[in-house]
Order: structure tokens, then C-alpha cells, then sequence
């Protein structure tokens, strides 16, 4: 199950779409939980590739969400999803 709000990106506020990847920073970015659409925030390292997979628990409700980020290389635009873990 795929989380969607109404912003261009899943997972990001207005204000989070456009934002950069710069190398060699740790980038805070927020995203809603696919179970109890909670707010959270991780950490992207773009040092660790332009397509990113990984599991973060809601800090919330504790669900584990399957986080996908993307770098565009050109550009350097990130966006990220996310979906439940399982149901």
C-alpha cells in the first residue's frame, strides 16, 4: 500500500519538493507514514547512490515503511517514497 497526499512528491511537504542532493551532506527529509500518515524524518546520504531502498520504523505507530529515494543525476532533484513493509 503506497502512502499519497496531495503534494507532487509522496512523503514530502511543499516546501521539501525541489530540494538538492549535495555530495558529501547528510540531507534531513520528511515523509508521512504509509500506515498512520505520522510525519517522520530521515536522513539521505547521497553518497550512497542516485536509487536508494531501505526500511525506517514510523516513530509513531512503529510500522516498518520501505523507504525509495532517487537522485536525478543531472539535476540533483531528490524525491522520495514509501510504502508498508507488509500488511
Amino acid at each position: 500500500m503506497s502512502n499519497s497526499h496531495d503534494d507532487e512528491c509522496e512523503g514530502f511537504h511543499e516546501e521539501d519538493e525541489g530540494l538538492l542532493a549535495k555530495p558529501g551532506q547528510l540531507h534531513p527529509v520528511r515523509w508521512y507514514c504509509a500506515r498512520c500518515s505520522e510525519i517522520n524524518e530521515t536522513l539521505v546520504d547521497p553518497s550512497a547512490g542516485f536509487e536508494q531502498e531501505y526500511v525506517e520504523d514510523c516513530a509513531v505507530c512503529c510500522r516498518p515503511n520501505v523507504i525509495f529515494i532517487n537522485i536525478d543525476e543531472e539535476s540533483l532533484r531528490l524525491t522520495l517514497r514509501n510504502e508498508l513493509e507488509y500488511e
